[in-house]
């Protein structure tokens, strides 16, 4: 009787069972600038279009840093005859720009982490053989440069790294060696003192980001910002109004030069799987920039947001296509 019970709960688990995907029927990419007191919106059609472009470059940088740190992790630790598995980088990052009467900006990244898993197996005493799994988190990842505001090119010597590292392992080795080796390469560097595979991930993964947004000019002569925020942009406010688009426009160098800059980058729309037993009941928009600029000439914000509208595909299981269930609905 409870073997029946039993296979009757695992048949009903089974069947309740569901994944969903989501599929975009409509979106829009919207950017709101505000100055003085005043706002304005204006979208474009979601997944093409320039503000389409800025959303994939903003996406694209958490990959451009774990790429580069996975390859320097990887060196590390098969180096030391264990076997890197993969490492991800999570988070949303915040980037901080600070002139200096130097002529130099100083830019500074947080908001990430980074996970890696590695494998290691052996003999112990000629007789036990094992085999261990190792995590390792760099949490609360703080990443310092410095470039000139000319070009925007961030040399290596000039960034530095910082951040919280621990590390864990499923077996009775506790892989000793792990966290010196990890930590030689990613605690408490200071400019000029980086591994140079952590460096260039790092250089990669800021110069994404400033290159493109104030820096790197397309077919057009445009840069990230001018994009963002086109030539015809007027904001109305009580009283007047403010050609925030022209004004970019034209002084551009004096605004890199001079200002301070937070840039927040975030997701966009979450168009990710959804594991569970229902269909989901919200549309999956999210922002994927929001910038404040503060200079001596003027202060504005600017957010761009995907707003997408979507319908939820079914499927029994994504980890097991093959899987059999009905459909929850």
């Amino acid at each position: 009787m409870r073997k029946i019970l039993f296979l009757a709960a695992a048949l009903a688990a089974g069947a309740a069972h569901a994944d969903f995907i989501p599929r975009v029927v409509s979106g829009q990419n919207v950017a709101t600038v505000g100055v003085n007191g005043g706002s304005l919106s204006y979208s474009e059609n979601w997944g093409s279009g320039a503000l389409g472009a800025l959303i994939v470059d903003a996406q694209y940088t958490p990959r451009r840093i774990e790429t580069g740190l996975n390859t320097a992790a990887a060196n590390a630790i098969n180096g030391h005859g264990a076997t890197f598995v993969k490492g991800v980088v999570t988070g949303t990052p915040t980037l901080t720009l600070r002139p200096d009467a130097s002529g130099v900006v100083f830019a500074t990244m947080s908001g990430l982490s980074y996970r890696v898993t590695s494998t290691f197996s052996g003999t112990k005493w000629g007789v036990i053989n094992y085999s261990c799994t190792n995590t390792t988190n760099y949490s609360n990842i703080t990443v310092t440069a410095q470039y000139g505001t000319a070009d925007g090119v961030i040399p290596p010597t000039k960034v530095g790294i910082n951040g919280n590292l621990s590390t864990s392992t499923d077996c009775d080795s506790n892989l000793s060696w792990i966290l010196p080796v990890l930590g030689d390469l990613l605690i408490n560097k200071a400019e000029g003192k980086v591994d140079a595979g952590i460096a260039n991930a790092v250089q990669n993964g800021l110069a994404s980001v400033t290159q493109k947004f104030f820096f790197q000019r397309d077919q057009n002569w445009l840069v990230g910002l001018n994009r963002l925020i086109p030539a015809d942009k007027v904001v109305y406010y009580p009283g007047g109004s403010f050609p925030l688009g022209q004004y970019i426009a034209n002084n551009l160098p004096y605004l890199i030069a001079n200002s301070q800059i937070t840039l927040k980058l975030g997701g966009g729309a979450n168009l990710n799987p959804v594991l569970g037993t229902n269909e989901p009941t919200f549309d999956p928009s999210g922002d994927a920039i929001t910038l404040t600029l503060t200079s001596p000439g003027v202060s504005f914000t600017a957010n761009l947001r995907e707003q997408v509208n979507v319908y939820w595909q079914w499927q029994c299981s994504i980890a097991n296509p093959s899987r059999q269930c009905q459909d929850p609905r």
